[in-house]
This record gives C-alpha cells, structure tokens and sequence, in this order.
C-alpha cells in the first residue's frame, strides 16, 4: 500500500472526502475529518505503520495537517 493511499483511507474511517476536493490539497485538521486528539493518534499509527518518528519541529509544522505535505514528510522519512 502507498503512502498516500494508507494516509487517504485512514482520513476517510469515519468521513467520505467528496470526489470534487482534491486530496492532496486537503487541510483534514481544519476540514474536521482528524481532531487534535486523533491527530496525536494519526501520527502514532503512521510511525507504527512505516516505522519512522516525527521530531517535534515536523509535528508543529502545518504542512503536516496537509494531506500532500505529510504525505510527502512519511516518504522523504522513509527515504532516510
């Protein structure tokens, strides 16, 4: 499974992101599909998952509320 694939599917658990919105570009803090609770939840399954961790300068990052942005962060981490 990609990257982005794995993060698509875990954003759309609970909620059904409308085909006109494009994925990449989407804010799923701010858009309410992940709370600041689910969030710590998220990224603790995505370093599970890819077996990587975020440093605190990453998690305090907005770009990693952009599902494109943290997409892009889990492969240049894998990538390390």
């Amino acid at each position: 499974m990609s990257v982005k694939d794995f993060v698509t599917e875990y954003i759309q658990r609970e909620y059904t992101v409308p085909e006109d919105v494009d994925i990449m570009t989407l804010n799923y803090v701010e858009s309410g599909y992940v709370d600041s609770l689910g969030l710590v939840q998220f990224i603790a399954t995505i370093e599970d998952e890819f077996g990587i961790e975020f440093t605190d300068d990453e998690l305090e990052d907005t770009n990693i509320k952009v599902v494109g942005g943290l997409v892009s962060t889990i492969e240049k981490k894998i990538a390390q």
